[in-house]
């Protein structure tokens, strides 16, 4: 069950987090803490289910809610919040949420509510061959061990007070040339990434055309866009495959744990929307 959440107090977020990462079969695909970010990212994911606040840094949970229900979201809208619950349920309610708890005292109770929501598993699930940890082509993380690494930094980060900065870099114009001349670009964007990396930063192709960047100490958010300028500026050399340079488009997109996000998929999806430019 993919879930989005809305709110915009990071300890709160990672309390829900932590519990949902417990649960099986539950998988936190985006955080927001505004209106107008949570609108783009969840139309970007299309999750099951958002679980929203009502009070946001900007906008409130009730307009989110209005605005995704007249854009078309049919995904289960729970709201999760400490305002007074006569005055707010039934608005909450008639705007279209399916279930409304309360913090303080109906955590358990959504808990329990999305349990019952999830899908019976098939008795071959466990068939299932493992993902590759490594790229073939390129030798680096898959998606699969970026998640893992990811998550380790996050609590190494968390333990040690310091932040993290995850970047995700797409590559335009790849698809449109010969497959060779492609897999040669991709072999020498790694290896740029590479370089630019220290030994605890994580680096990873997540898909044919994008990679993932993870600084894993970060200071703050003015050394994050430092270290990004330097990302593009490393990037924007020419790569040379098939006897001529190739001068490749890069969008790049960067979240910041925790401020941004705590769970390692909202990290890659906030960044990797940014890159898409659905933000």
């Amino acid at each position: 069950m993919n879930i989005f959440l809305v709110e915009d107090s990071v300890s709160i977020r990672r309390l829900l987090v932590r519990r949902l990462d417990a649960l099986p079969g539950m998988r936190i695909v985006g955080e927001a803490s505004g209106q107008s970010q949570a609108l783009a990212l969840i139309h970007w994911t299309c999750p099951d289910v958002v679980l929203m606040d009502l009070s946001l840094a900007n906008g409130s949970g009730l307009g989110l809610l209005g605005e995704l229900r007249r854009g078309g979201y049919t995904g289960r809208i729970a709201v999760l919040t400490a305002q007074d619950l006569d005055a707010y349920r039934r608005a909450c309610m008639d705007a279209g949420a399916d279930a409304f708890y309360d913090k303080a005292s109906g955590l358990e109770s959504l808990f329990d509510d999305l349990v019952q929501m999830l899908p019976a598993q098939g008795s071959d699930a466990d068939d299932q061959p493992a993902a590759l940890l490594r790229d073939g082509l390129t030798g680096l993380c898959s998606e699969l061990a970026l998640w893992a690494r990811l998550d380790q930094a996050a609590r190494a980060a968390t333990r040690d007070g310091v932040h993290l900065a995850v970047y995700v870099l797409r590559l335009t114009g790849l698809a449109d040339l010969p497959a060779e001349v492609a897999d040669a670009l991709a072999v020498q964007m790694a290896c740029r990434l590479r370089e630019a990396c220290a030994e605890s930063d994580i680096v990873a192709r997540s898909a044919a055309d994008r990679f993932a960047f993870v600084l894993t100490r970060v200071d703050d958010a003015r050394q994050a866009a430092a270290h990004a300028q330097r990302l593009t500026a490393l990037l924007a050399q020419p790569f040379h495959a098939g006897g001529r340079d190739h001068h490749l488009g890069i969008e790049l997109g960067m979240a910041l744990f925790p401020a941004d996000a705590v769970s390692p998929r909202a990290l890659l999806t906030l960044a990797e929307a940014t890159a898409f430019g659905a933000l």
